[in-house]
């Protein structure tokens, strides 16, 4: 346990007296409010803590302080949800029917064909939340608690409202608390609220309730500390705290199924229907043709089942599978298969901006030292880079300019550190604005370690929010006689009011009124280029701090303890400020072109302020072609009508800046409920409601909280805004993909119920026997189309596929144009297959209808033959829309592969024996392979033909 010296203080402060044992719930009090002291009185604690009888009562009534996990079910339940697909369900049915009627085998393979249908589906998303649990922590989180009067380290689940808490700096706050004693502390609340700067922390009451994110004196569940050393008492665990709330929040959001998920259920239900329909109409003709009635029951029911796509759900988990696996290796976790194709129909993007659009790592990228400019090379908090003057040359620091950057660091506490097991890059542990000053002082020749070395701090005024400037007092070790430095940092106008000499190249002299103009200049061209500055000053203060001490022997903090802020933070020397930003990610700019390309309109909702939003939203590219920006600030949004929003969000290019997790969500509700397919991103807490209601969710994988992670469909493993375009590119190729399967899918079937249709005919009128058996069919379908047509799920797009808009979500793969292509299509098949049966008896030299069982076979496996080889003839035919000459046709090697598969697969059902007894085949002599050829030749004729008159490839 770390504890620095107000730990030890605050330890020795307290008294060991403890409530005595009793039921205690958290009041809905707003502490904010209220003193430390009337906090403590109102959690009926003290601030020695809890007894640890008393914290096993209370976590007794008020149970563990866990987050529930959103969106998270049991692998069972997961299972189970595969069978809610109409598909799954009308194959199950038709199972149970056909296994009534005693057809066991037609049963058994219907079983299997539910049991790979759902198994495919509920091993990818699996997968990926396996790949999730990996991502969270596997430890148990600790705290520091005060507990009988000590401090104990315990696990954050026991802990209870009253509970006494040490934090310091990079502790994660395990619940809700009341700050109680503090010291320089600052908390990184950006996971919550979206401000991406550090919330100094203080004890102080505030007046009246303010928003979450002005709570000063309050620490809040999922955040961190950033700086400093802080003793908070428990007020709120679990789901009573914020982040509890915002978790209920998430959970109560409504999921949509995908447009997907909306049209299969359509076309599984009309096939229900026609399945229904057909099977009377079969049963007709049975009796017609004189079957005995349960014969005839049992032909039509089969025969109707056989006739149901029972590959198509397969087919299409199996595509949406290998476009979560090429999604994974372009840094895209999809937790969710139906998300990969709501993604292709992204209509509006809703982005945060830090960490997403920005790399979340502020960085020096200008310098003014003494008046004389800077840049400054490199990005991140990697050291790697160089300072350069306006010539362009690399600075070799001058005694003033070497001060300048050792300001930065001497007025600091964060800490760069470099790449470890947990963090791939160099990263800093404390305030990231002041972990930007170090990488910087580095490029400036500046050794860290030696410095803090050789600059011994002694005291520290820390940052406040009046003052808006930290200042440290260092003693120069080896100075003598002994020297002291005040080294300060702040917001350019605050250092104004304190300093009366300025540095100009390397002399100094006063600071006049035209400097203070300049430099406030300065700041504001800063604020509308996403750029913060921080000015620097220094003061030798040996004097000051000489006439401070009345002994040598006292120590240094009863030196300071006799001079105030205003004897320190007095007749500074104003040494210039650097300039810093989140800087945009390299990729952006092109992500953001693309979406543009592609019809996709994309708005910037962040909690920053509407100026640094709308510089980095412009630097992004997402002004319009005349350079214009709509910023919203949250009050605006709230003053808006619901149609104003919309437009707004529809028209993207806007910003919507300072919102609350209410209204993101609202944003998001609204183009949602206006039938348009939106995509939010998100890493915070805050962002879990929105990402919940959205149709796609989108966390960020590296600085993403659990909650974020678990609420969205996408997690982002790069946390790159270029990876969600990437993605999105890739659904709309998988749903062209799938639609061609959909549609050579049902091409087959209808092309089986059109043979089998000319056979009852035949079966009728000349006593014919059936051209092809029920197992036939589903030979066809499931061990023969299958393969190829889940092969076309690694189809890669064919020409411009981000140069179109997005389809609407209303449209059908079934409309129009589709559905005459699928009759055509199946109806040559169909008859070309019914030529092909009557074609086989006279190569055998025999008459219609005569011969051996075995020759009778044989026709029957010629029918079988020729509907697979033009069943692949029309998936070729529809891969590309330039026919089945066009060069797209040689990019998926796994797609002829595939077909060479399905055809070794039906020369083992027509050569095997015993294959072939099962499914009523026989061998084919060479001769009978003429009519399957033939038929694949025509097929290929007939569809491009189709295509050519129709004006429409699909």
């Amino acid at each position: 346990m770390r504890r620095g010296h107000l730990g030890k203080r605050f330890c020795s402060m307290g008294n060991n007296d403890s409530p005595t044992v009793g039921t205690m719930t958290a009041a809905p009090t707003d502490f904010s409010t209220i003193s430390a002291d009337a906090a403590l009185q109102t959690l009926d604690t003290s601030r020695s803590g809890l007894s640890s009888t008393e914290a096993s009562g209370r976590l007794a009534e008020n149970g563990p302080n866990r987050i529930a996990q959103v969106g998270r079910v049991s692998p069972v339940m997961r299972y189970l949800a595969q069978f809610r697909d109409w598909l799954v369900l009308l194959l199950l049915a038709c199972a149970v029917v056909v296994s009534y009627l005693g057809d066991w085998s037609t049963a058994a393979v219907l079983v299997v064909l539910v049991l790979i249908n759902t198994t495919i589906g509920f091993a990818q998303e699996a997968r990926a939340e396996r790949t999730m649990q990996a991502l969270e922590a596997l430890v148990t989180p600790t705290a520091d608690v005060l507990r009988d009067g000590r401090i104990t380290e315990v696990d954050t689940a026991t802990l209870v409202p009253g509970d006494v808490v040490h934090l310091a700096e990079g502790d994660s706050v395990p619940a809700d608390m009341r700050v109680i004693e503090a010291q320089a502390v600052s908390a990184n609340e950006f996971a919550l609220t979206g401000e991406s700067n550090p919330t100094r922390k203080t004890v102080a009451t505030l007046e009246y309730p303010v928003p979450l994110a002005d709570r000063r004196n309050l620490l809040f569940t999922g955040t961190d500390i950033g700086t400093g050393e802080v003793f908070g008492v428990v007020t709120a665990t679990g789901m009573r705290t914020e982040l509890g709330r915002i978790a209920q929040l998430s959970d109560q959001a409504p999921t949509t199924p995908s447009p997907l998920q909306r049209e299969m259920s359509t076309i599984a239900r009309v096939i229900g229907i026609t399945v229904a329909v057909l099977a009377a109409v079969l049963l007709v003709f049975a009796v017609i043709a004189q079957m005995p009635f349960r014969e005839a029951l049992l032909f039509a029911v089969g025969l109707a089942c056989a006739l149901v796509p029972q590959g198509l759900p397969a087919e299409v988990n199996t595509a949406l599978a290998q476009a979560s696996e090429v999604l994974a290796r372009r840094r895209a976790l999809v937790k969710k298969l139906s998300a990969v194709e709501t993604l292709g129909a992204t209509h509006v993007i809703c982005t945060d901006k830090t960490g997403t659009l920005t790399r979340n790592e502020m960085t020096v990228v200008s310098a003014e030292i003494g008046f004389a400019p800077f840049t400054v090379t490199g990005s991140g908090y990697a050291p790697t880079g160089e300072v350069h003057d306006a010539h362009g040359a690399r600075l070799t620091p001058t005694h003033w300019q070497r001060t300048f950057a050792e300001t930065g660091v001497l007025a600091s506490n964060a800490r760069l550190l470099p790449p470890d097991d947990e963090h791939p890059d160099w990263h800093v542990l404390g305030d990231p604005t002041e972990g930007a000053l170090l990488p910087f002082a580095v490029k400036a020749g500046v050794d860290l370690d030696q410095l803090q070395h050789d600059r011994v701090e002694e005291h520290e005024l820390p940052f406040d929010s009046e003052r808006k400037r930290m200042t440290s007092v260092r003693r120069v070790v080896g100075a003598s006689p002994t020297r002291h430095i005040a080294y300060v940092k702040g917001a350019p106008e605050s250092l104004l009011d304190v300093c009366t000499r300025v540095l100009d190249g390397d002399t100094v002299r006063p600071l006049t009124d035209d400097d203070r103009r300049r430099f406030l200049d300065a700041q504001r061209q800063a604020a509308g280029q996403a750029l913060r500055n921080l000015a620097f000053a220094v003061r030798d203060v040996t004097s000051l701090v000489a006439a401070a001490s009345a002994d040598p022997a006292d120590s240094a903090d009863s030196t300071f303890s006799t001079l105030g802020i205003d004897d320190i933070e007095h007749d500074l020397l104003l040494l210039g400020f650097v300039s810093m930003r989140d800087p945009l990610r390299d990729e952006v700019p092109d992500a953001m072109a693309e979406t543009r390309a592609a019809g996709i309109n994309v708005s910037i909702v962040t909690g920053d302020s509407a100026l640094t939003a709308g510089a980095i939203a412009k630097m992004a590219g997402l002004a319009d072609q005349t350079g214009h920006l709509a910023v919203v600030t949250g009050d605006q949004l709230h003053a808006m009508p619901d149609a104003e929003v919309l437009r707004h969000a529809l028209g993207g290019g806007v910003v919507f800046s300072r919102v609350a997790p209410e209204d993101k969500m609202r944003i998001v509700n609204l183009v949602r409920d206006s039938g348009h397919v939106v995509a939010v991103t998100g890493d915070g807490i805050n962002d879990a409601p929105a990402l919940r209601s959205a149709n796609i969710g989108v966390a960020m994988g590296r600085t993403g909280t659990d909650v974020a992670k678990q609420a969205a469909e996408v997690v982002l493993l790069d946390d790159s805004f270029a990876t969600l375009v990437h993605a999105i590119g890739q659904g709309r190729t998988i749903y062209t993909n799938i639609s061609r399967g959909v549609l050579s899918c049902l091409t087959s079937n209808v092309g089986e119920f059109v043979v089998n249709m000319i056979s009852l005919a035949l079966t009728t009128l000349l006593g014919m026997p059936l051209a092809i058996n029920v197992l036939q069919i589903l030979a066809v379908d499931v061990l023969g189309e299958i393969i190829p047509i889940s092969a076309l799920g690694s189809d890669r797009a064919e020409g411009e596929n981000m140069r179109r808009p997005p389809r609407d979500p209303k449209a059908r793969i079934l409309q129009g144009h589709s559905i005459t292509d699928v009759v055509f299509s199946g109806t040559v098949m169909g008859v070309l297959a019914a030529l092909a049966y009557l074609v086989a008896y006279p190569l055998q030299g025999l008459g219609l209808g005569e011969g051996s069982a075995t020759q009778i076979a044989a026709a029957t496996t010629v029918t079988y033959a020729t509907i697979l080889l033009t069943q692949l003839v029309n998936i070729m035919h529809r891969r590309s829309v330039h026919g089945i000459f066009s060069r797209h046709q040689l990019t998926n090697r796994w797609f002829w592969l595939s077909c060479l598969l399905a055809i070794a697969v039906m020369l083992v059902i027509v050569y095997v024996p015993f294959v072939g007894a099962f499914f009523g085949t026989a061998p084919l002599s060479p001769l009978l392979w003429l009519p399957p050829i033939a038929a694949m030749i025509v097929m290929g004729l007939a569809r491009e033909g189709f295509a050519r008159v129709s004006g429409h490839r699909v």
